[in-house]
């Protein structure tokens, strides 16, 4: 066998060991935020990412952080592909088409969880994103500052704004959820 040979075979089971040990996660991050079909083919490349940069990604401690952060960027382009798309179908049909059905309707267990992804809808993408990759993702503030590109005080403010912002949109959500509640069960209204 030639060394070229040699060194493709230990190049793959040296990423088939990365693959092994971190393709769950980078698909679950995925998972919770597209439809699943298009979070497996995202999940996909960012190993195609890995597999260019295998070297690199090797000289790494701790990859995972990375491996999100290449996550990070495969959504926003996902997202803008899937916006471009929207506007053109729209244009092409002349109709507004309904929203797609939100990935985490499937990590949906109680009233509770909807009324926090209202309250989440009302955040920004950036917001949004932040406090999935510390809820979701259980990363700390200075592994999201890596995935993100920032620096891990920025992180804690923004963070800090953030539930802030949640905090007061979950209350309007709960005041809402309330009112209806209320309206629901008088007599007439049922």
């Amino acid at each position: 066998m030639s060394q070229r040979a040699n060194r493709t075979t230990g190049a793959e089971d040296r990423f088939r060991v990365l693959y092994a040990m971190h393709y769950l996660d980078v698909l679950a991050y995925f998972v919770r935020r597209l439809p699943q079909k298009d979070a497996e083919d995202a999940a996909a490349e960012v190993f195609v990412v890995v597999w260019r940069r295998l070297a690199e990604v090797e000289s790494m401690n701790d990859p995972r952080s990375w491996l999100f952060g290449v996550a990070h960027n495969v959504l926003r382009n996902s997202t803008r592909k899937w916006l471009r798309r929207k506007r053109l179908t729209t244009r092409l049909a002349g109709l507004a088409t309904p929203p797609p059905i939100s990935p985490e309707i499937y990590v949906l267990r109680s009233e509770r969880d909807q009324m926090m992804l209202d309250a989440l809808r009302q955040l920004s993408f950036d917001e949004r994103e932040l406090l999935r990759l510390v809820a979701w993702e259980n990363l700390s503030h200075a592994e999201v500052a890596q995935v993100l590109g920032m620096r891990e005080v920025a992180v804690s403010q923004r963070v800090s704004r953030a539930r802030k912002k949640l905090d007061k949109a979950l209350t309007r959500v709960e005041g809402r959820n309330s009112t209806a509640s209320r309206l629901s069960t008088h007599e007439g209204w049922e």
